[in-house]
């Protein structure tokens, strides 16, 4: 028998073999795959935070590299001094906005009940005097009422108190974080070296060239659709959740702080995030007080044209290009995926399998002669008809 024709004959039964392994221990496989990554995630945390803080790193550098004796540790001293800002933003996160916020969810949690309880009840009354179905009405109130309350003091308060102890007794949390922020360190010192043991490797697996420009092209702009579209997001949701923070300290507003902090974190999510916030916020002023939750409602469609007309464009530009439609696109679709990470990621994600897809779309359309630009596919464009790159125009003219 032929040499290579038994190697293919031979590698052909193991990839059966494998598969057949695979399949029959589908469960056990899948199983240590997802252990796998769990183990891994200090490091996709610490990459992930690497990547948010290279920026903040890269501009101390510079500062520092200015002056003739710091020069030489310009480096350590910048990720030091990044290190250091990030620790004393969330030691004052959680010696300020923590206990508070326990506070407020605490608050909320016991009076909830109560305050579903009045407006049902006020409900009632209105029903009882106005709708001739009054005693229908009523039951289906009470059945309601009975149903809301005793869910919101068995399940709401038991969910508050398992999340807090939780939150107090998981120490892995904890050690992973601390792993996450130490490779975050790592990442920071030497970010040049990793970055050029990854395209030594890819230029070691692909050895076509053109290849290889389109995907470093590819991912240049990916990175310039991450980085500025999560930081600048990052930055634009602190300053609406301060906004919404102030505006409702001096309108005297109940809950203003976990008010503001679901509003400020769902604002990251690009459209629906605000009004995603303004839900569950304006229903807990609504059972306080109609006429405060008619003001939020109207101060949150105010606050969402300032900042996606004003506050975004001047924070975040236009690095994602996509329209609307595309957008909403992405969200539905990584957001189903990946839950509220997919919602973030998801835009600039798409963005880039968006960009990958033009360029061999106009690839494509240049080969055979066809324009590039979306506005020439008209009414009056005509199949077969084939049109003269810049190129052939330019070298006609030559000619002429």
């Amino acid at each position: 028998m032929n040499k290579s024709k038994f190697i293919t004959n031979f590698l052909t039964l193991a990839a059966a073999i494998a598969l057949l392994f695979a399949l029959l221990h589908l469960g056990e496989i899948t199983s240590g795959i997802s252990a796998f990554f769990s183990a891994l995630e200090p490091l996709w945390v610490g990459m992930a935070f690497a990547y948010l803080l290279c920026p903040v790193a890269s501009f101390f550098e510079e500062k520092l590299s200015h002056f003739k004796i710091m020069s030489r540790f310009a480096r350590p001293l910048s990720v030091l001094i990044t290190s250091l800002a990030v620790l004393a933003f969330f030691s004052l996160l959680c010696a300020v906005l923590l206990p508070q916020l326990i506070t407020s969810v605490s608050e909320l949690a016991g009076s909830l009940p109560r305050l579903v309880e009045a407006q049902l009840q006020r409900l009632q009354k209105f029903l009882a005097s106005n709708n001739q179905f009054a005693s229908k009405s009523t039951e289906l109130i009470e059945s309601a009422e009975n149903m809301l309350v005793t869910w919101i003091k068995t399940n709401l308060l038991n969910t508050v108190y398992n999340i807090a102890t939780s939150v107090m007794t998981v120490g892995s949390a904890i050690i992973n974080l601390l792993l996450s922020f130490i490779i975050m360190i790592y990442l920071l010192l030497d970010r040049e070296r990793y970055i050029n043991q990854c395209r030594k490797m890819f230029h070691t697996v692909s050895r076509n060239e053109r290849f290889n420009e389109a995907v470093h092209d590819t991912l240049h702009q990916a990175n310039k659709m991450f980085g500025g579209f999560i930081s600048g997001k990052l930055i634009d949701s602190l300053i609406v959740g301060v906004i919404c923070f102030v505006f409702m300290l001096i309108l005297r507003m109940p809950y203003a702080l976990i008010i503001s902090v679901i509003v400020g974190v769902t604002n990251v999510i690009p459209m629906f995030g605000p009004f995603i916030g303004a839900i569950p916020s304006a229903f807990l002023l609504l059972l306080v007080s109609p006429k405060q939750c008619i003001i939020f409602l109207i101060f949150i469609i105010v606050l969402q044209q300032v900042d996606g007309n004003v506050i975004g464009p001047r924070i975040i530009g236009d690095s994602i290009g996509l329209s609307a439609l595309y957008i909403t696109i992405a969200i539905l679709i990584f957001g189903s995926l990946f839950g509220f990470i997919g919602m973030i990621i998801g835009v600039p994600l798409f963005a880039t399998v968006y960009y990958v897809v033009k360029r061999v779309a106009e690839y494509s359309l240049r080969k055979r002669g066809l324009p590039t630009e979306t506005s020439a596919y008209g009414s009056d464009f005509k199949v077969g008809v084939r049109f003269d790159s810049e190129e052939n125009n330019h070298k006609k003219e030559i000619d002429g």
